[in-house]
């Protein structure tokens, strides 16, 4: 071996431990192309990296790079053309231009330079291999966590779902993360979502919005195991409402049967797709979402019956015990009039005893009241989800709806049947008047009141005017306690506001 030639192989033996000392992906590829063109004198070197390198892209290097890709004719001998690629992957092609600028490479050249491709190649899948376990790793940590942010003071409200949210966007690498839970009867099959969590860099006034035909537009997405990859977020979110949204990951919340709702991860534009072992942990990170949120409802489940029982003690203590006690009172004191001596004193016991059959009456009710509650009832959302698919269905658009995250704990029968009877009357009004192309409907339910706020953009209209569905909204605030407000103006749209305060809890 001459001595030019030895001094080339301690120069490329340095190259590929210069090369390996380095578990960067970004920083193996820049190494690599720096080595190649250093030991060949190149003066300028293109690296072309495929799916397979973590990174897709192209990194240029030297004056000329860009006409490197193209086909050379006669002086394809003066470019060096080598394949990373190992067994498993090909992970990027290398293409060296001109040595020192004008010569050809020989056949040795092309010998070094398939040596130092194969070391590259090895190099990179290492690094992949070390990335992917620190991913599994940050993941799984991330996993871990997810016990003390899920939590809630009632099971119509689960604190902590912003910062799932915002956890998992942090490890997909995502723009937005949205945690939708279904409203309409639950199961793979619903249709309708609530965005109930939301990550930073999502507006706020996404929070509580619902996704009526997010479902309907998934379809058979929402059965597979594994989460599925979408070009952008359309099929979930409506357009415009994420400005810069595309690779988007969906994976379904899912333990033990049944279905708790989806995790929506969202890359900003420029972000390179998920990669398999991010969509792999995203899927394992889904179902430990869902495992908390069933632990969640698991113990308010148990409340839930721990209260059931103690109604159906308290009943049956009314029942047996107290009842029989009044009763026997009665009894007694019916007894004791025909010994009473005077009409008014037989008179006061008879109002007495009267008295006595009227608690009763009272109790029994109480007791009946009481063992009500035990039949599982369909949840608000729902009965308002459906008064909002029937009132809308002339329409030629689908309404746009936010709730509040307290709906599901409005229990007051009188209130909600009110409620429903406004949304369907305020929606049939805008399609008998308002010829409107928008509509949108948000429902807050807070500890003292309850609102609704329908805005839409069509004609609107000059006060006064024929109040004939109208009266009908204010007469149903008027009973409740509350106030109806209408704000609108010709061309410019009507805001409806229906404020009723909320009934104290029995």
């Amino acid at each position: 071996m001459s001595k030019r030639s030895d001094a080339r192989v301690r120069e490329l033996l340095a190259s590929m431990a210069s090369i390996a000392s380095d578990l960067s992906v970004t920083a193996i590829t820049h190494r690599v192309l720096d080595e190649a063109m250093k030991i060949f004198g190149a003066t300028s070197g293109v690296l072309e990296l495929t799916s397979a390198s973590h990174q897709q892209g192209l990194l240029a290097k030297g004056s000329g790079a860009a006409t490197l890709g193209e086909p050379a004719g006669k002086d394809e001998a003066k470019r060096l053309r080598l394949e990373l690629m190992t067994r498993q992957h090909h992970f990027a092609r290398l293409t060296l231009g001109p040595k020192n600028g004008k010569d050809r490479y020989s056949q040795a050249d092309r010998k070094l330079g398939e040596a130092l491709a194969g070391s590259a190649g090895v190099a990179l899948e290492n690094a992949q291999l070390y990335q992917d376990a620190a991913d599994r790793a940050r993941w799984l940590e991330a996993s871990a966590r997810i016990g003390g942010l899920l939590g809630g003071e009632s099971p119509h409200h689960t604190q902590g779902l912003n910062d799932v949210a915002e956890l998992a966007r942090l490890e997909a690498r995502a723009k937005y993360v949205l945690l939708l839970l279904p409203i309409d009867g639950g199961g793979p099959g619903a249709s309708g979502y609530r965005i109930a969590g939301i990550s930073r860099h999502v507006h706020p006034h996404l929070a509580g919005r619902v996704l009526l035909e997010t479902g309907e537009r998934l379809g058979s997405a929402l059965h597979r195991t594994a989460p599925t990859l979408l070009p952008t977020p359309e099929a979930i979110v409506p357009l415009g409402e994420l400005a810069d949204g595309t690779h988007t990951l969906v994976a379904a919340l899912s333990a033990r049967g049944t279905h708790y709702g989806l995790l929506v991860a969202i890359r900003e534009h420029g972000a390179g797709p998920y990669r398999p072992v991010e969509s792999q942990m995203a899927g394992i990170f889904a179902d430990n979402v869902a495992q908390g949120l069933g632990l969640v409802q698991m113990h308010h489940l148990r409340e839930d019956v721990l209260l059931y029982l103690e109604r159906e003690r308290i009943a049956r203590d009314l029942h047996d015990i107290v009842i029989q006690r009044i009763f026997a009172a009665g009894l007694g004191i019916s007894a004791l009039r025909k010994q009473l001596p005077t009409d008014t004193t037989r008179e006061r016991a008879s109002g007495i005893a009267g008295e006595l059959d009227t608690t009763i009456a009272e109790l029994r009710a109480t007791i009946y009241s009481l063992r009500a509650h035990a039949g599982e009832t369909e949840s608000p959302s729902s009965h308002i989800l459906r008064a909002i698919r029937r009132a809308s269905a002339p329409l030629d658009f689908t309404p746009a709806l936010r709730l509040g995250d307290n709906i599901d704990a409005l229990t007051d029968e009188t209130t909600l049947t009110h409620l429903l009877a406004v949304i369907t009357e305020a929606l049939s009004n805008v399609g008998r008047h308002a010829h409107a192309h928008t509509v949108e409907l948000s429902i807050e339910r807070t500890d003292d009141t309850l609102t609704l706020v329908l805005r839409d953009d069509g004609i609107g209209f000059i006060a006064p005017v024929a109040e004939s569905g109208l009266a009908n909204l204010r007469q149903r605030a008027a009973e409740l306690g509350g106030t109806l407000v209408i704000d609108s103006a010709p061309g410019e749209g009507t805001t409806l506001r229906w404020v009723v305060p909320m009934p104290a809890e029995a």
